[in-house]
Order: C-alpha cells, then structure tokens, then sequence
C-alpha cells in the first residue's frame, strides 16, 4: 500500500513505505509509549497502595489505545480503523466518568447524563466537521474542550490533580498542532509526523492515568492547601 492511498482511503497521514505488517514502522511501534504510560501509572498505584481497582481498568484502557493503534497501522484497513478509533473513545468516556464520579462528586445519574451529552455532541461534531480538516485532528476538538473544561472544574475542587490534567492538555494541544502539519511536510520529510502525534497522545492519555494514580480523591493530603483550608473552615 502506497502513501497516497494510505492517505486517501484511510487516514490523513503518511509513513507507509510497503505493504504488509511493517510497512509503517515509526507510525506501528511509535505506539509503545501508550503501554509504557500505563505501565508507569501502574507502577505509582502499586506503590502507593491505592485500593481503587477502578484506576487499574483506565490503566489497561489507556495501553489498549497504543494496541489499537498498533493493529491498525500494521495492517490498514477500513476494519482494522475500528481497531484504532474505539479504545480512544472508550478511555475518553470512561475516564470522564471516572472524574465525574470521583473528583466532582456528581450522582450517577448525573454522571451518566453528562456521558450521554457529551457522546452525542462529539458525534454530532464528527458528522458536520470536514473529513481531513486539520489532518483528521478536527474529529479531536470536542476532546480538548472536555480536558479543558475537566480540569478547571478539577482545580476548582482543589484537587492537585488538576496539574498533570493541564500538562495533559498542553500535551494534546501540541499534538493537534503537529497533526495539522502532517501532511504538509509529507512531500519533504516522507515519515511524516504522524508518529509524533502518536507520541503526543501516548504522553496525554500517561499524564491523565498518572493523574488519578499519583493523587487519590477521598485524600485530604491530596487538595490544594487554599482549598484544604477552605474545605476546613
């Protein structure tokens, strides 16, 4: 499979130099760093003794992106694109539920409602944005919006959290830059940059688990001491 029909059939990216499983070998492997992020955030949760197995489900969720990814850049096709698309989405939504519920104390039912709108507001988006827009990064918008939104009602709680959730922002803002250049340096830099993307999503999702693992919600040592002292008094 060539570049060109890797970009026009499947995704908006190039680095696909051959058929067959590692005929994209920076855009496949580039993906280990999703695994080593949740290794990581793993390895903070067992030394802190945390008792929340929750987390440990968004841990394997976050590798299981860099998995997906990894199927569908071996072997692209529009069934293996379901491979990469899905885990993306089922970490996206579960961890918002896991905040929600968590840190901003909503009910369940709240919870999933908030779910629920979000799911049909990203689908929406997804239907009306043009395909490709900003390399294919415009379908991730509402998904910046949310980590942004998330993190302000994050800090508001006082949660020390929030400050891998920013750096996880600024990381995905980063990332959605360089897709948007993917393309445009494809012509002259024929590896293109989509693994750096991939690299960029491996740092967000690692920073979001790292975040949960390292400061646990019912913790008071946890909140920030403004909103420890407010929460106090």
């Amino acid at each position: 499979m060539s570049d060109a029909s890797t970009i026009n059939t499947i995704g908006h990216y190039c680095g696909r130099f051959a058929p067959g499983f590692f005929g994209e070998p920076l855009n496949s492997f580039s993906n280990v760093a999703f695994i080593l992020g949740a290794l990581y955030a793993w390895r903070v949760w067992h030394s802190n003794g945390s008792g929340d197995r929750w987390q440990l489900v968004l841990f394997a969720l976050a590798g299981s992106i860099g998995l997906g990814s990894f199927v569908f850049h071996s072997m692209p096709t529009p069934e293996t694109l379901f491979a990469d698309l899905v885990p993306i989405q089922i970490f996206g939504m579960s961890f918002l539920g896991y905040v929600a519920l968590r840190y901003l104390r909503l009910s369940p039912l709240a919870t999933v409602a908030l779910l629920l709108v979000f799911f049909i507001a990203r689908q929406s988006w997804i239907t009306l944005v043009p395909r490709g827009a900003l390399g294919g990064g415009v379908t991730h918008i509402p998904t910046l919006f949310l980590l942004v939104t998330v993190t302000f009602f994050v800090r508001r709680r006082g949660f020390l959290a929030w400050r891998h959730m920013a750096a996880a922002t600024a990381a995905y803002i980063t990332a959605l830059y360089v897709r948007t250049w993917d393309l445009a340096v494809c012509s002259v830099f024929p590896w293109g940059l989509h693994w750096v993307w991939h690299l960029l999503a491996a740092l967000t999702a690692s920073l979001l688990v790292f975040s949960i693992a390292a400061s646990q919600p019912n913790s008071s040592s946890n909140l920030t001491r403004g909103a420890g002292a407010s929460l106090a008094g």
